[in-house]
């Protein structure tokens, strides 16, 4: 094949990954949204707020399970409500923390379905809802994620600098009215705490394995918090669908092979490529590839008949890889 035909299709796998990357955003954006009875744009006196709320109706969901919900109250942060599902037989195997997808609420989307399987199956089960990035931040991803394939095909051109001015120009707009890396690390810091304290909470109610799933976008939290100091004594870790944030991907593998042989489950789409093209953008099968060169062998991939952004319907065979997995590391 020419050189002059591979440049196109690379760049064409590059454009497709980014624009799958942020339809996904998008679209969870909206659904988080929709959730709520509010339109998707945000308003002038949203967009003015410095961190986020504890909407996703936390207060409508502990009313209607009583029962299940629980307030959890991180350092320094605002509660976050959890919902507890025992394990089914006795005694458990362990204990499962289970972080929604972005604009989620614990009781909704896969999260929520898998809550009753995983507990069948012998392990406790605490859901987290995660609510979506303030709205500069979204807009700072969305910017981000477009610049992403026109800084790779500049850099491969040699023509770093002008990249980097386009970079600049597309981040001009948001960086002039908010300090975006400030808003980022106080998103994510709130996350990782809720993270934290739910598997402190487990571990306080004495289950000796504690495991992490995160889905979809979630993932990316799960995998950050690998390398905390306040993270506690996490067994494994599970990826469920994930995507990551244009960034992200790049640093993944040294989140989490700075941690030691944490187990780590990756559940993915069959229908995914087995390569992807773009900067930072990789598939389940380069990720393996990139832990193994990094000497991280305590990486599993999985991939699972499912669309590509499971549905609640595919809860069951879903709780059943991970049991499964979560069974043969004991």
């Amino acid at each position: 094949m020419s050189k002059w035909f591979e440049r196109p299709v690379m760049s064409l796998f590059s454009i497709l990954a980014i624009s799958a990357l942020v339809g996904a955003m998008t679209v969870q954006a909206q659904e988080a949204a929709e959730s709520q009875g509010k339109p998707a744009e945000a308003s002038a006196e949203d967009t003015g707020r410095g961190m986020i709320s504890t909407g996703l109706d936390s207060n409508a969901i502990a009313t209607k399970w009583p029962d299940a919900a629980m307030w959890l109250e991180p350092p320094d942060e605002e509660r976050v409500l959890a919902l507890f599902e025992p394990e089914a037989d006795t005694p458990a195997k362990g204990a499962l923390v289970i972080l929604a997808d972005e604009g989620q609420s614990a009781a909704s989307g896969l999260a929520g379905a898998l809550r009753q399987p995983v507990a069948r199956a012998g392990w406790a089960v605490l859901t987290l809802g995660l609510e979506p990035p303030p709205y500069e931040l979204q807009q700072a991803y969305r910017q981000r994620a477009v610049s992403a394939p026109e800084e790779s095909q500049e850099s491969a051109a040699n023509d770093n600098d002008k990249g980097a001015d386009n970079l600049g120009s597309v981040m001009i707009d948001v960086m002039d009215s908010v300090d975006v890396e400030e808003l980022e690390d106080q998103y994510r810091t709130r996350v990782r705490k809720a993270l934290s304290v739910a598997v402190k909470h487990l571990a306080d109610r004495g289950y000796e394995r504690v495991a992490v799933a995160g889905v979809g976008l979630a993932a990316g939290h799960v995998a950050r918090m690998a390398g905390a100091a306040d993270s506690g004594d996490v067994a494994a870790q599970i990826w469920v669908a994930p995507v990551f944030y244009p960034g992200d991907a790049a640093t993944l593998t040294e989140w989490v092979s700075g941690t030691g042989q944490t187990r780590v489950l990756e559940l993915h789409s069959s229908r995914l490529p087995e390569m992807m093209e773009g900067a930072g953008v990789m598939s389940p099968r380069q990720r393996e590839a990139a832990f193994r060169r990094e000497g991280f062998s305590s990486y599993t991939r999985q991939p699972v008949a499912m669309p590509e952004r499971p549905l609640p319907r595919n809860a069951p065979a879903l709780a059943s890889r991970l049991s499964a997995w979560l069974a043969a590391g004991e």
